[in-house]
């Protein structure tokens, strides 16, 4: 691997490793604008400040002219919800600040059915007054996509994109992926086009208050879903993976509907 093949970011609250596998580099420009995507990306959704667009959303209910991308993200958040029979629910923010992953004074409840009183179209978006929207359960695997497009633009065809181990392969020799098991031992799967994510409560957990939690919130619940283990969901692009993987760890009977609906793979590794 030459030196300027592979570059790393730490955004999102993960490290990014993009990688050429052809044996060439990346132009510094290329790092400079595949980094700036990634940066604005976290600046405009992230649920941690005010100041974004999910920040000014969840802080005034209302978002006058959004961007094109995110009424996009919420039409797919919203198709995800109905396809996953409630599961899949982006208004867990209140529930994970209520547990410590971030500040108390945007703690809410998740609502199951919160899409009815939602509206959004490009002149305003508005939600209920007592939800808080998380897109993490599908974030990165938007990103990825995104940068995805962006590197073939440049005429790159072989790279591989690992987001906090959520990957985007596209590459003339398969990679070979190692999975790891419930026994702690490892599998592996050869991945040489598409995308591969990964669900677990064992990445982003913590002690609040003297509980243990982790970022996968159980809607049914309101609280860290009490499945244990990973989940791994091979699929055509990222954001379909990353989003299938974190429903499946809340409820994998859904597994069948999902893989025929997308045409993806899954890999479950739980202590249900």
């Amino acid at each position: 691997m030459k030196p300027d093949a592979l570059f790393t970011v730490d955004t999102l609250g993960t490290r990014w490793h993009i990688e050429r596998l052809d044996e060439q580099s990346w132009t510094s420009s290329q790092i400079a604008q595949l980094t700036a995507v990634m940066i604005a990306f976290n600046d405009n959704y992230t649920r941690f400040t005010d100041t974004s667009y999910i920040g000014q959303l969840n802080l005034h209910h209302q978002l006058r002219r959004p961007p094109q991308e995110l009424l996009d993200m919420l039409r797919f958040a919203q198709q995800m919800h109905t396809l996953s029979n409630g599961v899949f629910n982006i208004s867990v923010g209140g529930e994970l600040h209520k547990r410590g992953y971030g500040t108390r004074q945007r703690t809410a409840n998740v609502i199951p059915n919160f899409w009815s009183q939602v509206k959004y179209d490009r002149d305003k978006i508005v939600i209920p007054s007592e939800i808080v929207l998380d897109l993490g359960g599908f974030g990165k695997g938007w990103l990825i996509d995104k940068l995805s497009v962006l590197i073939e633009r440049y005429g790159v065809k072989d790279y591989s994109i690992n987001g906090g181990g959520d990957l985007y392969v596209t590459s003339s020799k398969p990679l070979t992926i190692a999975l790891e098991r419930i026994d702690g031992d490892y599998s592996t799967l050869q991945l040489a086009q598409g995308a591969l994510a990964v669900s677990g409560d064992k990445k982003r957990s913590w002690q609040h208050d003297g509980n243990h939690y982790h970022h996968i919130i159980d809607p049914t619940t309101g609280t860290s879903s009490q499945n244990s283990g990973l989940v791994y969901v091979q699929a055509k692009t990222a954001l379909i993976a990353d989003t299938i993987a974190t429903v499946l760890f809340v409820n994998p009977s859904l597994a069948p509907a999902l893989e025929k609906r997308f045409l993806a793979k899954s890999y479950l590794a739980l202590n249900q």
